[in-house]
C-alpha cells in the first residue's frame, strides 16, 4: 500500500497504533465473552435458580398454611355440604318434572296414549 497518505511518517504511525488498538480491543472483548460465559453467567443462573426454589418453596409453605387454616374453619364444611344439598335437590327435581312440568305435556302424553288405542 503505497499511497500518499502512507508515506507520511505520522500518519503511518497512528494508523500502525490504531491497528494495535483494535488487535487488543479484539483480544480484550474474547476474554472478556470468554469469562461471562464461564464464570459470571453460571453463578448468576445459580443465584436465580436458588431464589425461584426459596420462592416455590415459600409458595408451598403458605398454601399448607391456608390449608390448614381452612381444616380448621368449619365454615367450608357447611357451605361444601349446602351446595351438595342444593344440586342433589336440584337433580330431583329435574328427574321428577322431567317433561311433566305442565299441563299441555300431560294433555299431549294423554292424547298420545288414545291415538295408540285406536291404531291397534
Amino acid at each position: 500500500m503505497n499511497t500518499p497518505t502512507l508515506n507520511d511518517s505520522r500518519t503511518a504511525g497512528i494508523m500502525n497504533r490504531v491497528r494495535e488498538e483494535v488487535s487488543n480491543l479484539r483480544e480484550d472483548i474474547g476474554s472478556l465473552l470468554s469469562h461471562q460465559r464461564r464464570d459470571t453467567l453460571p453463578h448468576n443462573a445459580r443465584e436465580l435458580a436458588d431464589a425461584a426454589k426459596h420462592r416455590i418453596a415459600a409458595g408451598g409453605t403458605y398454601a399448607a398454611s391456608r390449608l390448614r387454616d381452612l381444616r380448621q374453619n368449619r365454615t367450608a364444611e357447611w357451605i361444601g355440604g349446602a351446595v351438595i344439598v342444593g344440586l342433589l335437590a336440584a337433580g330431583a327435581y329435574a328427574l321428577t318434572h322431567n317433561g311433566h312440568s305442565s299441563g299441555k305435556g300431560a294433555a299431549e302424553l294423554e292424547k298420545r296414549g288414545a291415538e295408540d288405542d285406536i291404531n291397534c
